[in-house]
């Protein structure tokens, strides 16, 4: 999940799509999905269910620092 969320980071403040994810991780395109609606419920990250793109909060790295 580390690797998911630094995915997230390196490319803010632009949008990954599932598939950029999970190219970058050893984790299932379900699980990525499952995580990021996981995030989006407590508003870590934006995420297009319809268009499958996460975008991380500016809040969110910030806590981070």
């Amino acid at each position: 999940m580390k690797a998911i969320l630094r995915i997230l980071e390196d490319k803010f403040p632009l949008p990954m799509s599932v598939p950029e994810i999970t190219s970058g991780v050893n984790i299932s395109a379900e699980k990525v999905e499952s995580f990021l609606r996981f995030l989006a419920k407590y508003r870590f990250v934006t995420y297009d269910e319809e268009r499958k793109m996460a975008t991380i909060h500016a809040d969110f790295l910030s806590l981070k620092e």
